[in-house]
């Protein structure tokens, strides 16, 4: 028999350690696929719309299995969902070398491996969530910054990486790299449910009506729309700008370090237990502030501007998904915390979906390459 683990233990810091590594890998690689948006446009001549589908959809399973990866975990346990989404990844990314095509790496990098990245995802973050009680708020936005320090490397390695062995090569790399995902899953030991107050239903429908989740959910798909259209058109832009194309692939390393910066002060709501709703007002704010900084790149016309623009979108877009899980806490309670965090990362990966294909459509019909940044 296993050995269980209480809450609050030597083993949850295990865990929380766990979950960093893997929001470093999936998130981090799906981020910075914008690295990867330059590089096929270039390679197979296809459109921005079209090229967008590929991380679009890898970004949008990595949080839109939500409530598949909810009932593997509830059904099979954390530990295997993770260790089976590292295998899935990682498949999808050595089928990758092979693509001849866009819809060859669309069912290979976007399909398959986000698929893998989605059951890798949730169930990492729910068991930070489980694991903690005292320190729940700061673990789980500590566990966040591992997708901007995900961001800050991958922008770097994927970049290098192509340079060095193409970008066909670089997926056999990727793969090596998405494997590690099942070490992951080996650290997330059972947690002792006599000890842990809560218990999760395996599929919870009265979740669907509440009120508070459809606007949650509506909240999510929408700035979603907007965000990640930022992170995978930002550097194609710069260079139509006249930025050179390493400097262009840079801006996401600045991103990604104003990201990491963000995350973990998300958990500064700890500090405040007894102030009303503190984790939503700080998740609104930090979409205001993400929302102007969007908007303020149409604005700019050096580098140091755009850089500007980039640090600020970073910081409140990582200050924001650091707050996620504890507002989804905070609003459902940690009995409903599997199966509401689920289902509002589906809202979240269905924004994501669509907005990159949207912003390049908005692009080809508008012929202004500025566009996306005001429709985001």
């Amino acid at each position: 028999m296993a050995k269980l683990y209480r809450q609050d233990g030597g083993w949850a810091w295990m865990v929380l350690f766990s979950t960093f590594l893997g929001h470093v890998i999936h998130v981090g690689m799906s981020f910075t696929f914008g690295v990867y948006f330059v590089v096929l446009r270039d390679v197979f001549g296809s459109s921005a719309s079209l090229t967008s589908w590929v991380g679009s959809l890898n970004t949008g399973l990595l949080f839109g299995t939500g409530p598949l990866a909810s009932v593997f975990l509830n059904k099979f346990g954390c530990r295997f969902t993770i260790i089976l989404g590292g295998l899935i990844a990682t498949t999808g990314m050595v089928a990758s070398y092979f693509a001849t095509n866009v819809y060859h790496l669309i069912i290979t990098f976007g399909i398959t491996a986000g698929l893998g990245f989605g059951l890798a995802y949730t169930p990492s973050v729910v068991m930070v969530g489980t694991y903690f009680n005292r320190w729940r708020y700061l673990a789980t936005a500590i566990a966040c910054t591992g997708g901007g320090l995900g961001n800050i490397l991958f922008a770097v390695v994927f970049n290098k990486v192509i340079v060095a062995y193409g970008w066909q090569g670089s997926m056999l790399i990727n793969g090596a790299i998405a494997l590690n995902l099942v070490l992951c899953g080996v650290m997330m030991r059972p947690l002792d449910t006599k000890r842990s107050p809560t218990k999760m239903a395996v599929f919870d429908l009265t979740l669907l009506r509440d009120v508070k989740m459809f606007m949650f959910a509506l909240s999510m798909i929408c700035w979603n729309v907007g965000t990640i259209t930022v992170y995978f058109i930002v550097s194609d832009y710069l260079k139509e700008m006249g930025v050179d194309h390493d400097s262009a692939i840079y801006l996401l390393t600045i991103i990604g370090i104003a990201n990491t910066v963000g995350r973990p002060l998300a958990g500064v709501t700890a500090l405040v237990p007894h102030w009303p709703y503190a984790n939503l007002w700080l998740y609104t704010l930090s979409i205001l502030g993400h929302g102007v900084a969007s908007i303020l790149f149409n604005v700019g016309h050096s580098y140091g501007v755009f850089a500007f623009c980039g640090i600020l979108f970073g910081f409140f877009f990582g200050t924001q998904l650091g707050a996620i899980a504890n507002v989804i806490i905070d609003l459902f309670g940690m009995a409903k915390f599997n199966n509401s965090y689920g289902y509002l990362m589906f809202a979240q990966g269905v924004g994501i979906i669509i907005g990159p294909p949207i912003a390049g459509a908005i692009v080809v019909i508008s012929q202004w390459t500025q566009s996306p940044f005001c429709f985001t």
